[in-house]
This record gives structure tokens, C-alpha cells and sequence, in this order.
């Protein structure tokens, strides 16, 4: 038996209902076996350790300090939030502790689980690479240089916060796990040939569970990309260890989401809630009008197109009708007679003049006819 804590200080590490997970998961175990048990069993010793952490939750201050970062960057005009659930279970940084051959990435002063920025980071470009290689330029501008040893190095425009785990009422972040290892001499080689008549010894892991924020900080429209990225990566590839075995997926939670935002409008003061509910009004309209933008700068070729597909499914459609009546405005200020007259000749195969019987009937027959020059 192997001493892991001085005897003087063992009672201390006996009271949990206050610890930090952190440290106890590095420095409180009490002791340990030097040799498997008798029955070839690995030390349980290490399990009983690990299901005291399995049942510690997060602490008053850590609620504080997560509300604390989550108003911070509910700020539209310089962050993007993404709330993901995990749809099992998640394993990071395992090798964090040598001494246990068990680890997880928790923070330093709560001791709750979060993912480093740099993983999160990697996992969206590694997702961005794949998927999108074409537009290796893009990519570089959003994440940075890739080779540390290149000339001209330039930084990435769009920041990857460290991922919070989410606290939700009771719940706990941690579940124990295990993997199992069969053949452990054939893998030490101390044998050669496994056998099944080998002995399972199975190893207990430290695994995580819930939701977790995830924080974008750049451009809106360049964060707002890399959040969509960021989704996508997670719900496909995962992250963290065992992705092949069902680990590390996540999905998007806009119900806790929803939650999370009542929640912050009771905590801020009236006047910053008015203030962010203003800019985030200002941001959409924007965003509005840059998309109205976009529509009126497609080529006639593209916009007879889009009308040749969509029309007739979407012209009961209030906002789609709208920007039918712009890119005729525009065209009769803007295009070629050639144009135009394409234009009216599409818009009238669609049905865009209606029974004469309409109230609508004689205006839209007359912005065809400007439109052919009549």
C-alpha cells in the first residue's frame, strides 16, 4: 500500500461536500495499491475515488462566475453564444493525471470541466479543411496561419473562447466510466499471443456529461460563419477522445438557450437590457438591409432563374413578393432594354399578372409594360 496523502491531513480530504473537484481529482485519492488485487482485478481504490467526484456538483461560486461570463458576452455586436448538448458522453485531456492514469480538462479555480478554446478551434478548421477546401484563402483569414514556421504569418480575425460547462439545476458534470482491457500482458509484452482465457481488467475514467457554452468573438458575419462552422463540426465529427466510439457529439440546445437568456434578463439592470435589446434590433436590421442589398445586385440571368423556380411556390409570400416588386424597380432603372424585356417575358410565364378580376389586375400589367418599354 502506497501512501498518497500525508496521515496528518487524510480527515480533510474525507469532507467533499465543498472541495474542488480539480484538486481532488489530482491530489486527494489517500492511497493506492503497488500491485493488482488478488483476483487480477485492477485496484478499486481508484474507483471508489472517482464516484466520490461522480457525485460532487458545482458550487455556488462556479454558478456566479458562469453568469458572470455568459452576460459578459451576450453582446451581439462582439460575441456569438452557441448552447450544445452533448448526445453522450465526453472524454478530454485523459492524460491529465499521471498519477491516476485518469484525467479531464477542469478548471483550475472551479474545478467543473470546460474545453480549451485551442481544441475547439481546431476541430471547426479541421471540419472548415474538409469540407470547404476550395476556399483555403477564407479559412486562413478566419482561423490564421496553420504552419507556425511560414513567412508571412497573420492571426485569425474570429477568437475561440473556452467552452463552459452549463450548470442546470442539479445535475452533476461528471459520470464514471470504464474501458476495459483484455489482454494486458499481450499489450505489455509479456505474452505472446492473447488468449481468452485472459482476464478483463477494466480501468475507470473520469467522463463528462450536460451542456456546454460555446463563445465566438470577432465580426458579426465572420463569428456568425464560424458558428454555423462550429455546429456542424460538433454534430458531425465530435470532439475529445473516442469520437469513433459515440463520444464528443453534440447538438444545438435552443430550448436551454431560451432559458438562459430569461434568465439574464432578470439579473441585468433596465437600462444595459434596453441597451442590448436596441443593438441586437439595430444588428438585425442591418442585416436586413444588407441582404436586401445582395438580392438587387444578382444579374438578370440569375434573377429569371430564381423566378423560373420559386415564383409559383412563393408568391403568396409577403416578403418574397417584395423583393419580386425591387428587382422590378431595379430593372426598369438599371438594365438593358434586352433585359428587361426578358424579364417581363418570364415574369408573365409564371403568372405574375393575376385574373383580371383582381385588384392588382391593372397595376401589375403596367410594370410589365415599363418594363418592355411601352
Amino acid at each position: 500500500m502506497t501512501d498518497l496523502v500525508r496521515k496528518k491531513i487524510q480527515s480533510a480530504f474525507c469532507q467533499t461536500d465543498s472541495v474542488n473537484p480539480s484538486l481532488f481529482l489530482q491530489k486527494g485519492m489517500p492511497e493506492a495499491n503497488q500491485e493488482n488485487n488478488s483476483d487480477g482485478k485492477s485496484d478499486n481504490k481508484k474507483a471508489g475515488h472517482l464516484k466520490k467526484i461522480v457525485k460532487l456538483p458545482a458550487s455556488p461560486e462556479y454558478k456566479n462566475a458562469f453568469n458572470r461570463w455568459f452576460d459578459l458576452t451576450n453582446d451581439a455586436n462582439r460575441f456569438q453564444q452557441s448552447v450544445m448538448t452533448l448526445e453522450n458522453r465526453l472524454l478530454i485531456a485523459l492524460t491529465g493525471n499521471a498519477a491516476l492514469e485518469t484525467g479531464s480538462s477542469l478548471s483550475h479555480n472551479y474545478g467543473m470541466p470546460y474545453i480549451a478554446g485551442s481544441s475547439v478551434k481546431g476541430v471547426v478548421r479541421a471540419w472548415a479543411c474538409k469540407h470547404l477546401a476550395e476556399f483555403s484563402d477564407e479559412i486562413e483569414e478566419l482561423f490564421g496561419t496553420w504552419d507556425s514556421e511560414q513567412v508571412h504569418q497573420v492571426a485569425g480575425t474570429v477568437t475561440f473562447h473556452d467552452a463552459w460547462w452549463i450548470p442546470e439545476d442539479q445535475n452533476t458534470p461528471f459520470a464514471l466510466d470504464v474501458v476495459t482491457t483484455h489482454h494486458q500482458a499481450y499489450y505489455n509484452g509479456n505474452q505472446e499471443q492473447p488468449s481468452d482465457k485472459d482476464s478483463p481488467i477494466p480501468n475507470h475514467l473520469l467522463a463528462v456529461q450536460g451542456s456546454f457554452l460555446f463563445v465566438l468573438e470577432g465580426e458579426p458575419e465572420a463569428v456568425k460563419l464560424c458558428q454555423t462552422m462550429l455546429e456542424k463540426a460538433l454534430s458531425d465529427n465530435g470532439i475529445g477522445a473516442k469520437s469513433a466510439a459515440g463520444y464528443g457529439y453534440m447538438i444545438p440546445n435552443l430550448k436551454l438557450k431560451t432559458v438562459l437568456q430569461s434568465e439574464l434578463k432578470k439579473r441585468l439592470p433596465p437600462e444595459i437590457r434596453e441597451r442590448r435589446e436596441a443593438e441586437a434590433l439595430q444588428l438585425i436590421e442591418q442585416e436586413r438591409e444588407a441582404a436586401v442589398r445582395a438580392e438587387l445586385e444578382k444579374s438578370p440571368a440569375q434573377i429569371i432563374e430564381e423566378l423560373n423556380t420559386s415564383y409559383r411556390t412563393k408568391r403568396d409570400n409577403e416578403d418574397y413578393r417584395k423583393k419580386v416588386e425591387a428587382w422590378i424597380e431595379k430593372a426598369i432603372e438599371a438594365w438593358s432594354e434586352e433585359d428587361r424585356k426578358s424579364l417581363a417575358s418570364c415574369l408573365k410565364d409564371v403568372g405574375y399578372i393575376p385574373g383580371k378580376k383582381k385588384q392588382n389586375y391593372q397595376t401589375r400589367k403596367e410594370r410589365l409594360q415599363r418594363l418592355r418599354g411601352e
